[in-house]
């Protein structure tokens, strides 16, 4: 929420738009068989002690019973905290009794999720820690604190449920913040519009579709704690929890971590007895503005006028609790589930797929986001096959960014620099045997079988073209450029480049050895190897005779010159559609880069060019753009293909990649404008007046001026009608192209399977 003056505090109803236009108002009427306080906890009467030193309350008491036949145990060997855990959730005790007696069943392709429709208290809900939408770029989110990611789900020993590991209570808290932000649900003033129009629907109506919420066995070192994670749902969640931050003027939905999580940091515990007498006062959130939202004891004399008069109070009644499916055991399908590790999580995870994936989804996640579970999912299986080190994961999924300046393999036998790095893992997911199996390997498959594995785990087509888009996107994570400019025209790039035989399909390369066991020789012999292997073959226009160390150095001087910080700065990088030559793409050939590639690979200048590109980039304390060493220039998308590739450009050589290439080109385009758009949704006036903004405790009598740093310029006037309406027609065409233009890429996508 924007700052405002100290004497004039903003509310609420300013800042939702449900709150302050009568026609949205959120109606009493809506409150009608609803609780309208928190439910106390009331240990049952003549019940024996629990563990913790005190009895179960009737509704803990009933949930054991059902809890345990689903399970299939005694009921004392219920695990007490999943029952403080059900006790804390519990919003309404009649409705809640009643639907334990009425189990749902939920059908995926795994198998099917035992569920209870029960009205809970929003606030102890957690998001699903493994968010596919927010995966790939956790680790970047996460990266330079004490929280590490977490991208796996195990098995519960002797539950069926699932168990997370974690670093302690407080990655919990990281994990969960972090989210929130790269969903953009941080902030209301900054939503993107259909983000803030679903938060305006949840205000005006409360959640309305019940999200599918798991007990999860949240476990660090000896510690653990029974959590409700959202496994789908965390839009709704987030864009409840962020309304009820801005009715009470305070943030409010954290009451679990701040009443629980956050009374020690350093560890993990089920909640107990004293949190749940405690749980209800908190759940009024006194001192915040949403105390006043709660009746007294004349309930219906507070619905006929506080609720009637304050639309807020309403809103806020509407948020604090919701309807959840709550998932209380999974049962994988034996046969479907066959030789996965672990399948209660692989079941759960199919039920968020089917929520989310194409062929299956209501709601699609970004393509970019898939391609990225997908890289994960590979990448964690590959290091429980002891194939991929705990330093690398943690780079490839962005975690810790390595160096530039460093050599090609370290003491220790691990990847020295940045660009080492993400060329290992992209070879690591398009390449044919790019990582053999170890003594310690459970299978001796090809490592290319497990990537496939985990593309058509996620309904995606096993194909060179898919791998190569996998590799891309998690590229980007590992080099840490998610939002920025050249995001999308890198990832086009090695998307362009990987794709190709000459890289992939090693089976079919001369000699026994592979280009990416070469990614390690220090860069003066790989270079020299190459010019060897270029001096010995048959024919040096040949590119299919290219040894391994040719095509290693191309893979590393590629990569390079794709992603050289000055060379992307000056927007001169290689790329796909040659972008990187200036706009004079009308002058040399825009083909993928792998030709490219493969034709300097062929000559002795082209290495050489390709040695200098890597040199630039990891022996110098700072990356320098590289230099041509006979002409003294740089060597840039257009020169590189103006050597290489000729000088003029006649007709497109494959009219598919030319359609990208335009395609491409427009899509920079509207990425560099919508940035414009970001920043001039929050500019303040006394920014757009080049004033310095004070301190954020500074006084209206000390300088602060609310009409300065107060509310963005955009809340303030708003944009001009006429402007509007001439250019919403035009944003919407480019919707439709860009929708009617996705269907046919799935048809097609679906035809090649």
């Amino acid at each position: 929420m924007a700052r405002n003056s100290k004497s004039n505090p903003k509310t609420g109803a300013g800042t939702l738009r449900p709150l302050g236009d009568a026609d949205l108002a959120p109606q009493a009427s809506r409150l009608e068989g609803r609780k309208l306080l928190p439910v106390a906890f009331r240990p049952e009467a003549n019940r024996p002690n629990e563990a913790d030193g005190a009895p179960l309350s009737r509704f803990g008491a009933r949930f054991r019973d059902v809890f345990s036949v689903e399970h299939g145990i005694a009921p004392e060997d219920v695990d007490l905290g999943i029952l403080r855990q059900v006790e804390a959730l519990n919003a309404d005790d009649d409705r809640n009794m009643a639907a334990l007696g009425a189990i749902q069943i939920k059908r995926t392709e795994h198998g099917t999720l035992r569920q209870v429709r029960l009205v809970v208290n929003t606030p102890l809900l957690f998001p699903w820690l493994l968010n596919g939408r927010a995966l790939r770029r956790m680790g970047g989110e996460l990266r330079g604190g004490a929280a590490r990611l977490v991208t796996a789900a195990e098995d519960h020993p002797g539950l069926a449920l699932p168990v997370m590991r974690v670093d302690s209570a407080e990655t919990v808290v990281e994990i969960v913040s972090a989210q929130r932000r790269l969903l953009g649900l941080a902030n209301y003033t900054s939503a993107e519009g259909v983000k803030k129009d679903r938060i305006d629907s949840i205000v005006q109506f409360g959640v309305l579709d019940p999200p599918d919420v798991v007990l999860t066995h949240l476990v660090s070192g000896d510690d653990s704690a029974w959590v409700a994670q959202a496994a789908e749902g965390a839009q709704r969640l987030f864009s409840a929890l962020l309304a009820m931050d801005v009715i009470a003027n305070r943030t409010v939905g954290n009451i679990a971590t701040d009443r629980w999580l956050r009374a020690d940091p350093s560890r993990l515990r089920d909640m107990t007895p004293e949190d749940l007498r405690v749980l209800p006062e908190a759940l009024k959130f006194p001192s915040t503005a949403a105390n006043a939202y709660f009746p007294g004891n004349d309930v219906e004399g507070w619905v006929k006028t506080i609720a009637a008069t304050t639309p807020a109070a309403v809103a806020f009644q509407l948020l604090r609790t919701m309807e959840i499916n709550l998932i209380i055991s999974v049962n994988p399908d034996p046969v479907v589930t066959a030789g996965l590790r672990n399948p209660v999580s692989d079941t759960i995870q199919e039920l968020i797929r089917g929520y989310h994936m194409p062929g299956k989804s209501k709601e699609q996640w970004k393509g970019a986001d898939v391609l990225g579970l997908i890289a994960i999912g590979a990448i964690d299986e590959l290091e429980t096959d002891d194939r991929v080190r705990t330093e690398e994961r943690s780079e490839w999924l962005g975690e810790t960014l390595a160096e530039w300046n460093g050599p090609a393999m370290t003491s220790d036998g691990l990847p020295g620099n940045l660009l080492s790095t993400v060329t290992k893992l992209l070879a690591t997911i398009t390449a044919q045997g790019a990582l053999p199996a170890t003594v310690k390997s459970a299978t001796k498959a090809d490592s290319l079988e497990i990537v496939n594995h985990h593309l058509r785990l996620n309904s995606t087509r096993v194909h060179s073209d898919d791998r190569a888009k996998v590799a891309a996107a998690q590229a980007i994570a590992a080099l840490g450029l998610h939002g920025s400019g050249w995001e999308g025209t890198l990832q086009a790039a090695l998307f362009g480049t990987f794709r190709h035989p000459w890289f992939w399909k090693t089976s079919e390369h001369p000699g026994a050895v592979t280009w990416p066991s070469l990614l390690s020789t220090p860069l003066d012999e790989l270079a020299d190897q190459a010019r060897a292997e270029r001096a010995t073959n048959a024919s040096a226009d040949d590119p299919e005779q290219s040894g391994p160390a040719q095509r290693a150095i191309a893979a590393l001087g590629g990569v390079a010159l794709m992603t050289n910080p000055g060379l992307i700065a000056n927007r001169e990088a290689l790329s796909r559609t040659g972008l990187g030559a200036g706009g004079q793409v009308t002058q040399v050939s825009a083909t993928d880069p792998s030709l490219l590639l493969r034709k300097m690979a062929q000559f002795e200048a082209g290495i050489d060019e390709l040695q200098d590109a890597v040199a630039a980039l990891i022996t110098t304390a700072q990356p320098t753009i590289p230099i041509d060493r006979e002409e003294k220039v740089d060597l840039t998308d257009f020169y590189l293909r103006k050597r290489w590739l000729g000088d003029d450009r006649t007709a497109p050589d494959n009219p598919q990649t030319e359609f990208a290439r335009l395609v491409q080109v427009l899509v920079d385009a509207i990425a560099k404008n919508s940035q414009d758009a970001e920043v001039l949704r929050t500019i303040l006036p006394g920014t757009l007046l080049g004033l310095t903004q004070p301190d954020e405790d500074t006084t209206e009598d000390e300088g602060y001026a609310p009409d300065l740093w107060g509310d963005p310029v955009y809340e303030e006037i708003g944009i001009n009608e006429t402007v509007v309406d001439e250019i919403l027609p035009v944003i919407q065409s480019l919707v439709d192209f860009f929708q009617v233009g996705k269907a046919y890429a799935r048809a097609a996508s679906r035809a090649a399977r």
